[in-house]
């Protein structure tokens, strides 16, 4: 509430006065805030750059010069005072490999002697030449990374902790290597796979728009959009107007029981921008459509709910007159417009109907069926062997006279007897035109059986079954080219349709300036 707001910020300024008259920042920090980290860090958030910290707090910190204390920066989370140890230009990132050894705070001090000692131990078989990657995949207790040989993803300031990033940071060579680092968490011997500095603007630039846009900035550059949108169109406001709902609105809100019950008398005005007034009614149906949520002061809750409206309704203003400020913005929206209609009547009349119609579609095909027709194809046994002897001994199987003639899987089951490879031998049937099969195109069809061909390091040859002949496609051979051509003839008809309907007149000589 507006209450406990300005209770925390005097207590702040409070706070404040307290390190300015000369009190231990980090003393303080652990008897007075509220951050459940402070009783690890004693206020130290230690080094950060841009999009690490919430917009307000870094904002804050960097607008304080080094070695002061900050004014009261407010964020979601409440106020901070800040003081600024030091600054320094931004490091870039880095891509580092880890070996860890756990040290949890339940570990005895024994036990903690004992993990040093066997981090020391691969740090001395690093020395020797052993592998970091073996020694990370076998022994390393970041599971994350161990498969991965300890390669960790690239990390610039603010993103490990302190101990980590100096360590990582000071190696200069890649495949250079630390000596033990101790952290919170246990031991890490790290190795520099690659180092980057901060890239230029222009390369960055498209990332760090999107990085805007999906952080709490976005906030800030939309109530400037706001603020603009405002001043633009004499925008006015009666918040005396608003005090109704302090005692309109209660707890039913939060369960989405709510009634505003009779509105008539809600008749005044809120706030108005440009020509157009929004009064108390339009901001009850607002609360009406929009009940819920967590649980807060009733006024509260009412303040927040009229500044989301209030935004809204502002931002719905401007977009529905920017086709008023801008003419080619209005035109794009016509064709868009027109070309919406245009989509969903040529889908109406022509897409979905060829598609829904059968009883249409089969007419169709039954009168243009010699439009799709088959060329010669021939019906082929296609064999891959796994060389020229297993292929060769095929053929003389196949080519041997016999009163019956053998079919494709005994020859198959034959083979592979005569080889012991239930895999040197394979077989498809299947059915080609000219151009649909580069080694059925190879193939003489005036002949039963092929030449030995090579594919993918395989030797393949095409036994004759039949030529068949010439003849109409079915119609589920060839759906997609009759529904697509009797889509082209609804279409037709259609355009025939409007123009017997409607008369078309075409101006000329105004055409003619159009280049």
């Amino acid at each position: 509430s507006p209450d406990d707001t300005l209770k925390a910020y005097n207590k702040t300024i409070q706070i404040r006065d307290r390190l300015l008259a000369g009190e231990d920042f980090s003393t303080v920090a652990r008897a007075t805030s509220d951050d459940p980290s402070v009783k690890t860090n004693s206020g130290d958030v230690g080094w950060f750059t841009v999009f690490r910290m919430v917009y307000p707090f870094e904002t804050g910190a960097y607008s304080t010069p080094v070695g002061e204390i900050s004014m009261p920066v407010r964020s979601r989370f409440g106020y901070h005072l800040i003081k600024v140890l030091d600054k320094r230009p931004a490091r870039g990132q880095v891509k580092v490999a880890h070996i860890m050894v756990l040290t949890p705070e339940t570990m005895s001090d024994d036990e903690k002697e004992k993990t040093k000692n066997k981090i020391y131990q691969y740090y001395d078989s690093l020395k020797q030449g052993k592998d970091f990657a073996q020694i990370a995949r076998k022994y390393s207790e970041d599971r994350g990374s161990a498969s991965q040989g300890g390669e960790l993803q690239w990390f610039g300031t603010g993103r490990m902790v302190s101990e980590f990033e100096e360590a990582s940071f000071a190696l200069v060579n890649p495949g250079e290597y630390s000596r033990p680092v101790q952290t919170a968490f246990g031991w890490h011997i790290i190795k520099l796979i690659e180092k980057k500095g901060v890239d230029n603007f222009d390369l960055l630039k498209p990332e760090l728009e999107n990085m805007v846009t999906r952080s709490d900035r976005s906030v800030f550059s939309r109530k400037a959009l706001i603020t603009k949108i405002k001043n633009q169109y004499d925008f006015q406001e009666f918040p005396e107007n608003l005090n109704i709902f302090n005692t309109l609105v209660d707890t039913t809100f939060f369960d989405k029981k709510w009634d505003p019950g009779n509105t008539d008398r809600l008749d005044k005005i809120l706030f108005e921008i440009g020509e157009t007034e929004f009064t108390q009614t339009d901001f009850a149906s607002y609360l009406e459509r929009n009940q819920g949520g967590r649980k807060m002061d009733l006024r509260v809750l009412v303040n927040i709910k009229y500044n989301d409206f209030l935004d809204q309704a502002i931002l719905q203003y401007e977009e529905d007159h920017l086709i008023y400020k801008f003419p080619e913005f209005k035109h794009l929206v016509q064709e868009y417009h027109d070309g919406i209609l245009l989509f969903d009547l040529t889908d109406q009349m022509v897409w979905s109907k060829a598609v829904k119609d059968t009883a249409g579609l089969e007419a169709y095909y039954k009168d243009h069926k010699d439009n799709y027709m088959w060329d010669e194809r021939l019906d082929a046994t296609v064999y891959t062997c796994r060389d020229e002897k297993v292929a060769n001994k095929a053929k003389e199987i196949l080519t041997k006279k016999s009163k019956k003639k053998i079919i494709p899987e005994q020859l198959v089951e034959l083979i592979i007897k005569e080889f012991s490879d239930s895999t040197c031998i394979s077989f498809n049937n299947d059915t080609f035109e000219k151009g649909d099969h580069s080694l059925a195109d190879q193939m003489d069809w005036n002949t039963s059986l092929s030449e030995n061909m090579m594919k993918d390091d395989k030797v393949v040859f095409i036994v004759k079954n039949r030529i068949i002949k010439p003849s109409a496609k079915k119609l589920n051979e060839a759906r997609g080219l009759v529904t697509a051509d009797y889509q082209t003839y609804l279409e037709k008809q259609w355009i025939d349709e409007l123009r017997r309907k409607y008369t078309i007149e075409i101006d000329r000589s105004l055409l003619s300036k159009i280049e």
